[in-house]
């Protein structure tokens, strides 16, 4: 009978070892979005994003606020690589920008993070505003 204790405590520990070291790396996908072929398509899933993030301040949600604020970050960080047709000053100026877009998820994270509504509100208007400058880049491209 003790062998038989012994043996379930060992199982349930090694249960449990294999456990923590599955769980993290299914953590770390957790956040990941998935990046469209097209920068159309990056835009598509970039205003998805950004119209959850904006119910989630308008509602309070402040736990959404991180993985919405990241997956515009990451979405937007592709655009570059998706932007061949842009001319290169245009395409300087769409990386200068992706730099402060993400600068603006982390401090939409820390903002979320704290409940500051007024400081969530703040940040996601700037990043209205330099996602608005940088789509004018390929609007311009898409009407030629």
């Amino acid at each position: 009978m003790n062998l038989k204790k012994t043996c379930s405590v060992i199982f349930i520990g090694i249960l449990l070892a294999g456990t923590a070291v599955i769980l993290p790396a299914q953590a770390s996908e957790v956040g990941r979005v998935p990046i469209p072929a097209t920068s159309a398509a990056i835009w598509q899933a970039t205003d998805q994003q950004v119209a959850a993030l904006s119910k989630a301040i308008q509602t309070e949600v402040f736990d959404e606020v991180h993985p919405r604020a990241f997956a515009i970050r990451d979405l937007v960080s592709a655009l570059p690589s998706h932007s061949a047709s842009l001319p290169p000053e245009k395409l300087a100026q769409v990386k200068a920008s992706v730099q402060f877009v993400a600068t603006l998820a982390e401090r939409l994270d820390a903002t979320g993070d704290a409940k500051d509504k007024a400081g969530t509100e703040s940040n996601f208007k700037k990043l209205q505003g330099v996602l608005s400058v940088i789509r004018a880049d390929y609007l311009e491209i898409d009407r030629k």
